[in-house]
Formats: structure tokens, sequence, C-alpha cells
């Protein structure tokens, strides 16, 4: 019988979407030559949303596994490269975090190392792989090397799992010693961080007092989101009626949903937004897909409230430290930028309580924005 597609209008994930009551689900996907697609009903089950959705996810990673005829499909005559495929295929989530990692790989091994078989990767081409990274990246701003943090990304969080993943399917029984190089990282030290959150606040409600689109922009930046998860915030992430909002896994760093708080200010301004409602909150005008960096909107900020080293990532430091200034314990401070490193927060935080951390964090921004 014939797929009728038009009526799965939800996309749950990448080659996956659902029906308007994601009851049924539609799965297209393509893993090593060979394409699948179906349909997953789940009419008769008597779950919620959120469990029909990852049973839904589970059930494609099942089909995935499927196609392997025995259990693993590389040996250790595989190339790097392919292994590389299939790790992020099947081992790792579809979410921002592991793509990046993905797009790590691609940039820096897929030409050189990454063509070679895996049970020849020795010591020396690892070392020889962190001299090019040293002595050269690829922009203009590495011409001249990458940084110690992104050697140990490439390193520790890209190659070391993958080879990890051969031994762990009993392919190689040993990986080369892989040791992330020594960083010489300084703490950004932000001065005056409560006065220049109060300008900030004052300058995006300002300037931006007949733009409600790029008001919520700068205010979820101010309030602690990251570029990413602000870009690629949906309609359907903000609950107006239980004043929250959801960072959904695969658009975060930590591969799980993250709820905040819905602070006041920013619920005001997507209020006002003339929009459908429907997808993206920060589409572009032009496209309607995601908004690319709004850089002369931010040279605009920078300028009205004097903070001229402003980025989009620096509204955290400059959040986190007002905070600091206020006396928020570090583990609230954490929780409320989305971390979950028991290193950053401890044992108090095994499983941040976001929302209730943002939920501090709002009452502190509005200490220090009062009346500006």
């Amino acid at each position: 019988m014939a797929i009728n597609t038009k009526e799965f209008v939800n996309v749950v994930d990448v080659g996956l979407k659902a029906d308007t009551n994601y009851m049924r689900f539609f799965y297209r996907f393509k893993f090593d030559g060979k394409t699948k697609r179906g349909i997953l009903d789940f009419s008769n089950k008597d779950w919620d949303k959120r469990t029909r959705i990852s049973q839904a996810k589970k059930a494609i990673e099942s089909l995935k596994l499927e196609d392997i005829d025995t259990g693993v499909n590389f040996t250790e005559k595989t190339s790097l490269n392919k292994l590389a495929e299939i790790y992020f295929e099947i081992a790792c989530d579809n979410t921002e975090w592991n793509r990046s990692r993905y797009s790590s790989y691609k940039l820096y091994c897929e030409n050189g190392l990454g063509k070679k078989p895996i049970k020849n990767i020795r010591q020396v081409d690892i070392d020889k792989l962190r001299k090019d990274m040293e002595k050269k990246g690829h922009s203009k701003q590495t011409e001249n090397g990458c940084s110690p943090r992104t050697i140990k990304r490439v390193l520790v969080q890209v190659i070391k799992p993958i080879l990890q993943y051969a031994v762990d399917n009993k392919v190689l029984a040993d990986i080369p010693r892989i040791v992330a190089p020594k960083q010489n990282r300084q703490k950004k030290i932000v001065n005056s961080a409560g006065e220049k959150l109060a300008n900030l606040y004052k300058a995006i409600m300002t300037h931006y007092q007949d733009n409600a689109f790029y008001r919520a922009l700068f205010l979820f930046a101010l309030y602690g989101r990251r570029w990413n998860e602000i870009r690629t915030l949906e309609w359907s992430d903000i609950d107006v009626l239980d004043n929250k909002y959801t960072i959904r896994s695969k658009n975060n760093k930590i591969g799980q949903d993250q709820t905040y708080e819905l602070s006041i200010p920013i619920a005001h301004a997507l209020s006002e937004i003339k929009d459908d409602k429907i997808g993206l909150i920060f589409k572009s005008p032009i496209t309607s897909k995601e908004l690319h960096p709004p850089r002369k909107q931010l040279e605009k900020i920078k300028e009205l409230a004097d903070v001229p080293e402003l980025t989009m990532h620096y509204f955290r430091h400059i959040l986190v430290s007002a905070m600091g200034e206020l006396g928020t314990a570090t583990t609230v401070l954490s929780a409320s930028l989305g971390h979950t490193n028991l290193d950053t927060v401890n044992n108090f935080y095994l499983s941040a309580n976001h929302t209730k951390a943002s939920h501090e964090a709002n009452i502190a921004i509005g200490k220090l924005t009062v009346d500006k």
C-alpha cells in the first residue's frame, strides 16, 4: 500500500516525521547505500506524546542495526573514515554536539588520517595530526595553528571515542595513547559585570522597543542562551501557560532536553512578534530558514551599551559574572547556563535542575535591571 507522506507534518528528527497527533510516524533513511521507509503506528498504545516520540526514535535505531549483517560491519582493515561514518550514524544521537564533532572530524581527519586502515593507526599518526594542527588550521583565524582547545576536541572528543568504538566491538585490541595538549586557559574576567548587564538590558529594551523580534532574540542571549540554542528555538518549544521553554536535546551540548523558566520580558516580546507561530521563532525573513548571526544588530547594541568586546557568547560571561557579584551559588550559575559537567557543578547537579536555576537567574537579572 502506498504511503501518504502528506499526513506526516511534524518533523521529529532527521528522516522521521509524525502525524498531527504524534500517533503515527513515517521514517525514511539511508545507510550503507540502502534506503528504508515505512510507518510506525502507536495509536493503540497507552503512551503520552513524549513516550511515543522516544519509542519511535528507538525503533529507528533498531531498524538501522538490522542492516548490519554481523552486528559489526567493519573489520581492522576498515578505514577510519568508514568507521567514523558508522560510529556517528549508529552509536551517536542526532544532537548538535555530535553533528559538530563529526564536522570537526571531516575538517581535520578525513583527507589524511581518515584514509588509513584502523589497524595501521599508530602513536606516530596521532602525534603527526597534533603537530599539523599546531602549525596550521583551516581558517584565517587558525592559519598560524589551532588552539589547544580545538586540538583537544579533535583528539580526545573525536578520534579517541571512534577508535574506542572499534575496541568495544572487539575489532581492535587497543588504541594508541591519546592525550590532550596542555592548555594555558585563562578565565575571562568581566569587570563591572552588573553595570554592563544593566546597560545591555536598557539598550535592548530601548533600541528594540518597537521590534519584538530582535528584542526577544537579544533577551534570550542576555538570559544565558547560546546562539545555536536561540536560532533553533521553535514556537512549539515555548510553554506560555506554564511559563517555561525547552532547549531540545539535539540543539544543546549535553544531548538532553533542558527546560528553563521563561522570563517576563522575553514572554512579552514573544507575544508581540507578528508571526504565524509555526516552526522557527527566529527564522530568516528572506528564506524562512535559520537566521544567520545578527552581526549588524549586535554592533548597535555594543555601541549603545558601551560594551565593545560583546559577542553573542560574551552575553553568558557577563550574566554569570553579574550573578556572581550578587553572591549566587556556583551550582546555580552553571545550571542556569545549561551545564551539567560534574567538574563544574559538583555533586549537587548530578541531574541539573535548569528550571529552578533559571528561576534564580531571572530574579538576579531583575534586581540588576530594575528601573534601568
